[in-house]
């Protein structure tokens, strides 16, 4: 059996808000950021997008969207589907958006693709404690 080849990530953003516009396309991604402050832990953050472009596969691919907390590596949450390359040339965009995402302490955490079960790109990010 000939394995597949991995797809390649070209880009991985956190912003608050990803505009599709259907006329031509292109998507804007607003409020890019690497951190949440917040004034209590637990937080649930209102709202957050992690925008992805990969390039590079070939069928089709499990892709799984997983957020851990850095040093316990435990799952906190994430999304799984399907997606499916018609060539390797091809750019495929997706756009993760959650509502009210927990999150348990503050402390770094980590965004992680995998297709297929293996790693694609991980992206590091915050959530930090306001001034009091």
């Amino acid at each position: 059996m000939i394995k597949k080849p991995k797809p390649m990530a070209l880009v991985m953003a956190i912003c608050d808000v990803v505009i599709d516009d259907k006329t031509t396309g292109k998507k804007s991604l607003v409020g890019l950021f690497n951190n949440i402050t917040t004034s209590t832990v637990p937080c649930a953050h209102p709202r957050l997008n992690v925008f992805l472009s990969l390039t590079e596969g070939t069928g089709v691919y499990t892709m799984r969207l997983r957020c851990l907390q850095v040093g316990k590596e435990t799952d906190l949450f994430g999304m799984e589907g399907q997606i499916n390359f018609q060539s390797p040339k091809q750019i495929v965009e997706f756009n993760f958006e959650m509502i009210n995402v927990p999150f348990p302490d503050y402390g770094e955490y980590r965004f992680e693709v995998l297709c297929d079960s293996e790693p694609i790109i991980a992206r590091r990010f915050q959530i930090s404690q306001s001034g009091v």
